[in-house]
């Protein structure tokens, strides 16, 4: 089944549908470029599942596991959103393990991102979605689905999303990408690192760091069509790393955050009023002169 999606809110659409039609444990597999709408999809997924909690991109934790209430629970269980991102990762490791547990869960949902190297755990009855940009800006869906999931009716998702080349979306284009803002940094090395939502960007700061690093930030917020107030979230990158690029990206986090009044994240997914950069050796710090 193809179907071209014009905007986010028909991308969270269709994940609120595809949550209906589950039969549990569930397995997505989705495939397309960064930014070519997957978290998008899997947060609408998860609305569908009655998860109220924030759903952003593992792309940097590898994973994330939301809890979701079952219509008919037994002995009090609850059902688990299990979202993985394999992007970081040439070689799976450890983490083949905790997916093939994952995968023996009976209440389960499992979302896998850039799954090539654990494509052979991934079972056969999967749903499989990938994701493509059009030169329009649209995203075209090609979807291989098991079972009812294959009698989802496009005109139930939403009377904007279409066939492909069906009638014109009524959406406006103009919409921000994503109604939240979270952003990623790590500046543990001289090459710079900023995620906004899906979208990832590498600067290579050389010795300019401290003097550029709000530019730089601000003109990828800019691109994204965000401005500072607009972020709702940073999660950085504590270290090892250079003993300067922590220190700079730890007081750039601990302003905003502290300003904008956002949560603030280790890289561990773990929540901090400040962040205490991770060197992984002694500080090198200059002795006291006597």
């Amino acid at each position: 089944m193809n179907m071209r999606i014009s905007s986010e809110s028909e991308m969270l659409a269709f994940g609120r549908q595809m949550a209906k039609n589950l039969t549990f444990p569930a397995v997505f597999e989705l495939v397309g470029d960064v930014g070519a709408g997957k978290t998008t999809f899997t947060r609408g997924l998860a609305e569908g599942l009655g998860i109220s909690s924030a759903v952003t991109s593992p792309s940097f934790t590898i994973s994330k596991r939301y809890a979701f209430p079952l219509s008919h629970p037994e002995n009090n269980t609850s059902g688990n959103l299990i979202h993985y991102d394999f992007y970081r990762l040439d070689d799976p490791g450890i983490m083949r393990e905790e997916l093939s547990e994952a995968l023996l869960l009976p209440n389960a949902v499992i979302v896998v991102e850039w799954g090539g190297g654990v494509a052979d755990l991934l079972p056969a009855n999967k749903t499989r979605i990938e994701f493509n940009l059009t030169p329009e800006g649209d995203r075209e869906l090609q979807i291989s689905a098991p079972g009812k999931l294959e009698t989802v009716e496009i005109s139930d998702l939403s009377p904007t999303i279409k066939n492909v080349g069906g009638v014109s979306s009524t959406t406006s284009k103009s919409e921000k990408e994503s109604s939240t803002c979270e952003i990623y940094l790590d500046t543990s090395t001289n090459v710079c690192r900023l995620g906004i939502n899906d979208q990832m960007y590498s600067w290579d700061s050389g010795r300019i760091m401290a003097e550029q690093i709000f530019t730089f930030i601000h003109n990828k917020l800019s691109e994204n069509n965000f401005d500072w107030p607009d972020i709702t979230k940073i999660t950085y990158f504590s270290g090892p790393g250079s003993f300067t690029g922590l220190r700079i990206g730890a007081a750039v986090v601990n302003t905003l955050t502290d300003q904008l009044q956002i949560p603030l994240f280790d890289h561990h997914d773990v929540q901090r009023p400040v962040i205490i950069p991770e060197y992984g050796r002694p500080a090198n710090i200059s002795a006291p002169k006597k």
